[in-house]
C-alpha cells in the first residue's frame, strides 16, 4: 500500500465514530502539537480531542476527490472534499511519519457556503 493509500484509509478511520470515541487510538493518530482549524472557526488541539474521545459522535461524513502532495520526506499534504448533514466542506491535512507510522499534524476544514455554485 502507497503512502498515499494509507492516509486515505488514516481519514476515512478517523470520520469513523468508533475512532472518534476511542481516546487510545485518537492518541495513536494525531501528533503531539496537532492543531485544527475546524469549520466551527475554533482551534483545536489534541487535548481537547482526547478529552471528547467519551462523547457521542453519530455524524456521517462522504469524503472524496482526495489529491496529495509530498512536502517533503516523511510529509505528506492532502485535500479533500467532504459532506454530511447537507453541509459540504474543503478539507486539508498534514500527515508526518513518526516511528514509521502516519500521524496527523494539523488539518482544516473550510465551509462552502450553500450559495456557492
Amino acid at each position: 500500500m502507497s503512502d498515499y493509500d494509507q492516509i486515505r484509509e488514516l481519514e476515512l478511520e478517523l470520520i469513523s465514530p468508533t475512532t472518534r470515541m476511542n481516546a487510545s487510538r485518537l492518541d495513536e493518530l494525531l501528533a503531539d502539537g496537532f492543531k485544527e482549524f475546524g469549520s466551527s472557526g475554533h482551534v483545536i488541539d489534541k487535548d481537547t480531542v482526547l478529552s471528547s474521545a467519551n462523547l457521542d459522535f453519530n455524524t456521517t461524513y462522504k469524503l472524496s476527490d482526495f489529491s496529495y502532495k509530498t512536502l517533503c520526506e516523511g510529509c505528506i499534504l492532502v485535500y479533500y472534499f467532504s459532506s454530511w448533514e447537507g453541509k459540504e466542506s474543503y478539507r486539508s491535512s498534514i500527515w508526518v511519519r513518526k516511528d514509521n507510522r502516519w500521524q496527523m499534524l494539523h488539518h482544516q476544514s473550510t465551509i462552502i457556503p450553500a450559495h456557492h455554485g
